[in-house]
């Protein structure tokens, strides 16, 4: 069963988006299969090529880059009153992280990033 929702993004979620995928294009080994931007929260699915290992970025710098980057220009932003402030930070500190092992997880995750926009109103912090 293929449901699918969709997440109408605002301003900060298309700088959002647009910053993420800048970020994958940083990297030539990586590329993003799915993603998906909540109000409050992130999914992707992102595969790094271990083709070259010497020049393979780690998940862990490419997650660096984004949030250091997308923190930027949202503070840019909400000098510029184009977005409204926030407490003390954006991200938060850790990320999760996954190693998809079979066709099978990578279907499994696949799909929940794809229903996790039916979820949104059982959220903590779902606000109609």
């Amino acid at each position: 069963m293929n449901i699918s929702a969709r997440v109408e993004l605002n301003d900060a979620g298309k700088m959002i988006e647009n910053l993420y995928h800048e970020t994958i294009k940083e990297y030539q080994n990586v590329t993003a299969d799915k993603y998906i931007i909540m109000p409050n929260h992130f999914h992707g699915i992102i595969a790094i090529s271990r083709a070259d290992m010497e020049s393979a970025p780690t998940l862990s710098a490419i997650i660096q880059s984004f949030k250091r980057n997308t923190t930027i220009k949202y503070i840019e932003g909400v000098k510029a009153e184009k977005y409204p402030p926030f407490n003390k930070k954006i991200w938060q500190r850790n990320y999760y992280d996954r190693i998809i092992r079979s066709e099978d997880e990578y279907c499994r995750i696949w799909q929940y990033i794809d229903e996790n926009p039916l979820k949104w109103s059982e959220d903590e912090y779902f606000i109609m």
